[in-house]
């Protein structure tokens, strides 16, 4: 073996870059038809309640069709601090396997598979990407960490199982982690032996996934060892015609629909996105959909039989004071969420979310946000597939939304590396509406648009932060697949949760705002736990007022600050409190303006001017941003800590009309930060220091407020 090793070191140069197509005489098999033909030698699935009474799920299985044609699958589990791979592929030459943290072979982690067509011997060589040319070869690696488990070859396939440990301390080894990875697959139909690899392929691509983080199944039946037969329906909500034109570049659509009648209670399981591909490259253009339930409450004048009216319409645009029907304010409850890369989502056999019976809500809203950068011109019939059975599971779940309510008082400066958002679900909503013995949390679907760089749901309990309930360093909104735990995740009254988002603005050059485009941001946790409460949306946002007054801004024309904070928080109209002289003066045409420059033109904050203090009075608020010095690093980690450990305010939305929890303004929580207990590898040692040597060599002055800097800097510069 280790001649042989030796013999195609060089090889390790072709692995990934060269690659032939599958032979003729390989038939395509989809995943059902390889997976029947092995058995992979993996421990059976199992739960374990704790004294809490979470669910600890216990040797799961994963399976991931790596390409579009079913012709890679590959399949892993967790022993121990071991992680086992099989892959399953339509050949009877190589097999490639890498991963990275960006999706490049430079400083990919690499293994090559195959079995010996002359003596049948299975083989496993390690490799790297080359830092130094990261289009080039990619090289051996000194020690051998990817062991060969058992496999096979037959006259179609090759099945090869490994494993390697979850953490190898060889530094040319990725460390696998509960962050978003960048899995590399390719394979050719010749063994790497003696210069046989030829051509240049497309059996290769790259594909994101949640390592050490178990999938429930589609179907009860679908599981392995699975003793729920029930059969399973499937309600599809879709929109119908929607019509995205080139001009839109966002586009958010709402569509009442009638629930499915289910004289009884029955469970959702699970769902999947239906989505239509539109224009010549087939591109679909939805960002992401929820499906929430509503709760047809009653505001004055309205009309009962307006429901049945709303379903049989197409539906109309989200959010608008003018087009929007102010009953579907009550349509707040998210069951289904589905974002960009992701599949859907399945529960765990012990919860569902309840629809139908005397009590079920009748009316759903479909809410999707078309993204549409490139100008295409599509019609669109996407949705849900929502998956329920008659056969009700131990416990009702339910999803609510935390974290920053979407807002312009979100703020990301240009020029940042990393710069971060928190938003708050604390006590005066976890007090009241969580049960005395908690929330269990089963999954986290964390959303941000483009900037967004890592994302974590943070855990504050009696002012000691508890282990991170999601963490992603490595977050790529474009697979916003949602994590399942584990370990489920226990919430008790009085805890805080906290989603936190770093975002990454190097190459803009104006400040970003939290909004509804992509080309604005997020950050957002949608939580599925049980038992299920009346519990919609958990929210913070830094207050109004202190967001003025931190940018030195205490007073605009025609608005004294009451005002300007009902606008901000009532979505209200501008022209109700500014005379049309003064609103106009700001408006420019929208011709040859692009998509980002209009969001600028139009945002309440380019509206509003100055009055007081007098050295930044008859300016807009917008210019006065773009001329705060944010290329110093000091200034923008000063903006930094007021926003994070600042004053926040708080909002906790009730389904139930006989629960009011009024808003609050709260301090960011003191508290004790969860340290990760360190690698035991000397090189990861030694990058951490230099990370914190680095980053300690400035000190931030705290003696100032942040305003009065405001004007010192603007003074000096």
């Amino acid at each position: 073996m280790q001649m042989l090793l030796q013999a195609i070191a060089p090889l390790c140069a072709f692995i990934i870059v060269l690659r032939s197509g599958s032979s003729s005489s390989h038939p395509q098999t989809d995943s059902t038809h390889t997976h029947s033909h092995h058995h992979v030698h993996a421990p059976r699935e199992h739960d374990v309640v704790d004294e809490r009474g979470s669910v600890r799920h216990h040797n799961w299985q994963r399976q991931e069709v790596m390409d579009s044609n079913g012709l890679y699958i590959l399949q892993w589990w967790i022993i121990g601090d071991e992680i086992h791979f099989a892959v399953t592929v339509n050949t009877q030459g190589f097999i490639g396997l890498g991963f990275s943290k960006h999706g490049n072979m430079a400083s990919a982690d690499m293994v090559l598979l195959w079995v010996d067509d002359r003596t049948g011997e299975r083989n496993a060589l390690d490799c790297h990407g080359s830092t130094h040319q990261p289009h080039g070869a990619p090289l051996q690696d000194d020690t051998q960490n990817y062991h060969v488990v058992g496999g096979y070859q037959n006259n179609t396939h090759t099945h090869m199982e490994f494993k390697r440990q979850i953490e190898t301390c060889d530094p040319y080894d990725l460390p696998f982690t509960r962050d978003t990875i960048k899995v590399l697959w390719s394979y050719g139909d010749t063994d790497p032996i003696h210069g046989s690899l030829k051509g240049h392929g497309q059996n290769r691509g790259v594909k994101s996934l949640h390592l050490l983080a178990p999938l429930f199944h589609k179907h009860p039946n679908h599981a392995p060892h699975s003793t729920d037969k029930s059969p399973v329906n499937k309600w599809d909500v879709t929109v119908n015609n929607v019509t995205i034109e080139p001009s839109m570049d966002t586009l958010y659509w709402c569509k009442i629909v009638r629930a499915p009648k289910l004289n009884e209670k029955q469970h959702i399981i699970g769902y999947e996105a239906l989505l239509t591909r539109s224009g010549k490259s087939h591109k679909n253009l939805v960002h992401h959909m929820t499906l929430f339930e509503c709760s047809v409450k009653s505001f004055p004048g309205s009309d009962p039989a307006s429901w049945d009216v709303w379903v049989r319409s197409s539906g109309t645009v989200c959010n608008s004071n003018l087009l929007t029907p102010r009953d579907w304010d009550s349509c707040s409850t998210p069951v289904a969420v589905w974002s960009i890369g992701s599949t859907g989502q399945f529960l765990p056999q012990h919860a569902g979310i309840p629809i139908g019976g005397s009590s079920g809500a009748t009316y759903y809203m479909l809410e999707i946000h078309y993204d549409n950068p490139n100008d295409i011109h599509a019609i669109d019939h996407s949705g849900f597939r929502i998956h329920y059975t008659q056969h009700l599971r131990p416990n009702d779940a339910g999803i609510f939304i935390s974290g920053v309510s979407v807002s312009d008082t979100q703020l990301i400066p240009p020029h940042q590396k990393l710069f971060r958002n928190v938003g708050i679900c604390g006590p005066a909503c976890s007090s009241v509406m969580f049960p005395d013995d908690g929330i269990k949390i089963v999954s986290v679907t964390l959303h941000s648009h483009r900037a967004g760089r890592k994302m974590s749901l943070r855990h504050i309990r009696n002012g000691l932060e508890l282990e991170r309930i999601i963490e992603d360093d490595n977050y790529d909104y474009r697979y916003q697949q949602v994590h399942q735990l584990a370990n489920e995740t226990v919430v008790l009254p009085g805890d805080y949760i906290i989603t936190d988002c770093a975002y990454e603005t190097l190459h803009r050059n104006r400040p970003t705002f939290g909004g509804y485009s992509t080309k604005q941001e997020m950050c957002l946790s949608f939580i599925t736990y049980y038992p299920k409460i009346d519990l919609s949306g958990c929210y913070s946002m830094t207050p109004v007022r202190e967001f003025f007054e931190m940018f030195g801004v205490l007073q605009f024309y025609s608005l004294n600050m009451t005002d300007v904070e009902n606008l901000f928080l009532y979505n209200g109209n501008l022209l109700d409190y500014i005379p049309n002289t003064i609103y106009a003066k700001t408006k420019k045409s929208h011709a040859n303006m692009s998509a980002e420059d209009i969001l600028y033109e139009e945002s309440l904050l380019n509206k509003l001017l100055i009055s007081d203090p007098v050295e930044f009075h008859d300016r807009s608020f917008m210019s006065h941003l773009n001329q705060l010095p944010w290329s110093e690093p000091l200034f923008t980690k000063r903006v930094e800590q007021a926003m994070i450990t600042g004053k926040h305010m708080t909002f906790c939305r009730i389904a139930n009309e006989s629960i009011s929890i009024p808003s609050e303004i709260i301090r960011y929580p003191n508290f004790t930060t969860f340290v990760k207990q360190p690698s035991s590898c000397p090189y990861h040692t030694f990058i951490d220091s230099a990370q914190l040597s680095s980053q300690s060599s400035k000190m931030i002055p705290v003696g100032l407020p942040l305003w009065l800097l405001v004007l010192i800097q603007l003074r000096d510069s």
